[in-house]
């Protein structure tokens, strides 16, 4: 029986040192990923539910801001459960664009605003994305949606 050739000395634990000075820049990568990944998330639910909350407008044709604000807060609770809902604030906007300041905007006799606008805002907390200095600092998100009233 043939013995198995052995390595020299000196390349016995090149694997070891190899994977000792590649896995800590392969974790970085990874955890980047899923940090980035979970930002993307997050941005998308608050995309998601200033949507609903426009949406909840424009299909009753409400003009009860809390209403509206709570569509939009309920659909971010079914996409990120778990975590705080986000601050929902609604603008509204006459037809010529500019602020709606309460009574009436000029020219439209019957609407008092036209158009509705519904931002959803969450600030995510120091250390959100691990391993990325970058985002080491809170970080304030925001997605907002526009449609006009009928």
């Amino acid at each position: 029986m043939r013995a198995e050739p052995r390595l020299p000395y000196r390349q016995q634990g090149l694997a070891a040192v190899e994977l000792a000075l590649l896995l800590p820049a392969l974790l970085l990568i990874f955890f980047g990923i899923a940090g980035l990944s979970r930002l993307y998330f997050v941005q998308l639910a608050l995309a998601n539910a200033a949507r609903a909350g426009m949406q909840y407008a424009v299909a009753g044709n409400s003009r009860d801001v809390a209403r509206i604000a709570t569509a939009a807060q309920l659909d971010a609770r079914a996409d990120l459960p778990g975590m705080a809902l986000p601050a929902v604030s609604i603008v509204q906007r006459c037809a010529d664009g500019s602020a709606y300041g309460g009574g009436l905007c000029a020219g439209a006799a019957s609407a008092p605003w036209t158009y509705v606008e519904v931002r959803a805002s969450y600030q995510l907390g120091a250390g959100f994305v691990p391993m990325l200095p970058v985002f080491s600092g809170p970080l304030r998100l925001q997605q907002s949606a526009v449609a006009r009233l009928q």
